[in-house]
């Protein structure tokens, strides 16, 4: 059984990281990486693009974060991964996408997967007009907060891309995850 979790890019982290402070403030995501073990902090003060950092960390900061925000860390993980998400589509790539045909935005959610993860495999496929199936495999036990951010994602690229009433629900598995994403035709 595995039970070592992922990385995840630091590009994301990065930019996850941008977007909480511009929510909580600079002082407020401080302290909050403060809380997390030195080992964590010494890594996020290298993090670059291109490095990496594990999955409980950058989740344990954006709880921290939760916690300087009096919020729920499922209500701050919704803010920070949409306005990432809107952040990285916005310009010409939002029109772009709004004449891409769902087969080819669902076809490449695998590859936004394995930017953002080294663990596990997402594979996605349209299976009536308005729904696709997406399935993580590989990544044992999937934190539940990963899961909802997942969701998140999913749900703000279709959004962005001119997909009306966007709902992604989550079914949480022992080896990965499944989520069914439905939008108005």
């Amino acid at each position: 059984m595995q039970t070592e979790e992922p990385n995840v890019s630091g590009a994301v982290v990065l930019d996850q990281t941008r977007v909480m402070e511009e929510i909580a403030g600079r002082d407020a995501v401080a302290r909050a990486l403060g809380r997390l073990p030195r080992e964590a902090q010494e890594h996020y003060a290298s993090l670059t693009p291109a490095g990496k950092i594990p999955a409980p960390w950058a989740r344990q900061h954006i709880i921290e974060v939760a916690r300087e925000l009096d919020v729920s860390p499922s209500s701050l993980q919704a803010q920070v991964v949409r306005r990432g998400v809107e952040r990285t589509l916005r310009g010409p790539w939002r029109l772009l996408l709004r004449f891409t045909s769902d087969e080819a935005l669902v076809a490449r959610t695998p590859l936004l997967y394995r930017q953002a993860y080294d663990r596990g495999r997402l594979t996605a496929r349209i299976t009536a007009p308005g729904r696709a199936e997406l399935e993580v495999e590989g990544w044992d036990r999937i934190p539940r907060l990963e899961l909802e951010g997942l969701a998140c994602a999913i749900e703000t690229v279709l959004r962005c891309a001119g997909r009306p009433d966007v709902q992604v629900v989550i079914e949480e598995r022992p080896r990965g995850a499944f989520f069914v994403a439905t939008w108005r035709r």
